[in-house]
């Protein structure tokens, strides 16, 4: 399966300037990592994270563990 991505560490002279580039393009900015795989569920499981999503009216993404 395809890497995915994942939010990116960042130390305070990055997110301020990723700030500075919000403030000056008016929109939200996500800095994100190479780094993830989605998880590969069976069907109960995925039904299980379905009625969550549900219930908490949210989009789950799920990823397999990082044993970094």
């Amino acid at each position: 399966m395809p890497q995915q991505l994942k939010i990116a560490k960042l130390d305070a002279t990055a997110v301020a300037r990723i700030t500075q580039l919000e403030s000056q393009t008016g929109a939200h900015i996500m800095a994100f990592e190479p780094g993830l795989e989605y998880a590969l569920l069976d069907a109960d499981a995925l039904a299980t994270v379905r009625a969550l999503e549900d219930e908490l009216g949210v989009i789950l993404l799920v990823y397999t563990k990082d044993d970094a």
